[in-house]
């Protein structure tokens, strides 16, 4: 499998772009702890030039974390619309969606401060994103994941 390097500028056009990008972020702000790493995209989809790993955040985000981090999701983009933040939330453990990751992605993409481009979990060795409906509450009972 090849690896792509994504730097400032690059064209983050798609999904698979997307997937790529948290994939990168995952692999190198890893910490061996659980950290949020943010990175914005321009009003055309290009990378900026800035990641901001915020390390040793707890397995569920308390009331109080949400406006302090609406204010760290829209400060480098300056308010502009057509900007948006990429979230990857990177811990140890099985890469199997947890209720503290639901927990995340619902407060992350909760902010009107500025539009979510993507929510992704590494864990476990693999990278994968967080839809929307994977922010609900609560969460499937296992009885219902069983398979048929």
């Amino acid at each position: 499998m090849t690896t792509v390097t994504l730097t400032a500028g690059d064209h983050i056009h798609d999904d698979e772009a997307l997937l790529a990008l948290a994939t990168q972020f995952g692999r190198d702000v890893d910490t061996g702890g659980r950290t949020l790493a943010l990175t914005w995209l321009d009003a055309h989809d290009r990378l900026m030039p800035l990641v901001v790993p915020i390390d040793d955040i707890p397995e569920l985000p308390d009331e109080g974390f949400a406006p302090a981090l609406a204010t760290v999701m829209a400060a480098p983009t300056q308010g502009a619309p057509d900007c948006g933040v990429v979230a990857i939330l990177v811990r140890g453990g099985s890469p199997r969606v947890t209720a503290g990751d639901r927990a995340w992605n619902r407060v992350l993409r909760g902010q009107d401060s500025i539009r979510v481009r993507g929510v992704f979990v590494a864990a476990g060795g693999t990278v994968r994103p967080l839809a929307l409906d994977d922010a609900a509450w609560p969460a499937p009972s296992p009885t219902c994941l069983r398979p048929l």
